[in-house]
């Protein structure tokens, strides 16, 4: 009786199996490496790869560095604590400002439109050349609505050497 209990059970369990996987779309399963989704940035140009209308060098370090917390618009996450780039009077002004930020890093707390902000930015000096955070910096400049002038690789070995002895985040108290 034991055996014949245990073959029903198993055969309906297999039924049930059967059934759930047939109503199943398993073509969403299995898919092949070509297969492979590809994503467009819609708000990118239409223009030529490499020319200053598409972002030039600038804008492949911000995809590669900065986009996957500040975003592909610029407007950042305050509520995760990654303030937007997008009309940041810090990004507009001052060419110092980010060019410490970007070799440094940045800490807060801050309030940007209304949001508090408490995360913190990692330093980059050590990945970046001064040439590619000229291009980032000029492409974030010029971008998202910010309309300011482009940075030059001499102004960021400049604050580099000025502050090649600093090791930790600056804060907005002094970056002010």
């Amino acid at each position: 009786m034991f055996l014949v209990t245990r073959f029903f059970v198993r055969a309906a369990g297999l039924v049930f199996l059967t059934a759930a996987l047939s109503s199943c779309n398993l073509d969403g399963f299995f898919t092949k490496y070509g297969d492979d989704p590809v994503w467009v940035d819609p708000n990118a140009s239409a223009a030529a790869p490499g020319t200053a209308e598409a972002g030039g060098p600038g804008k492949v370090v911000y995809g590669r560095i900065c986009a996957a917390c500040h975003l592909g618009s610029g407007k950042g996450v305050p509520g995760n604590n990654i303030p937007p780039l997008a009309g940041s009077a810090f990004v507009q002004g001052d060419p110092s400002v980010p060019i410490r930020i970007v070799l440094h890093g940045f800490r807060g707390p801050i309030e940007r439109a209304g949001a508090h902000i408490n995360g913190q930015m990692a330093s980059w000096k050590d990945q970046l050349s001064d040439q590619e955070i000229a291009d980032v910096l000029t492409f974030v400049r010029s971008s998202f609505g910010n309309k300011a002038p482009a940075v030059t690789p001499d102004e960021v070995a400049a604050i580099r050497e000025a502050t090649a002895s600093r090791f930790v985040p600056f804060t907005e108290g002094e970056l002010k």
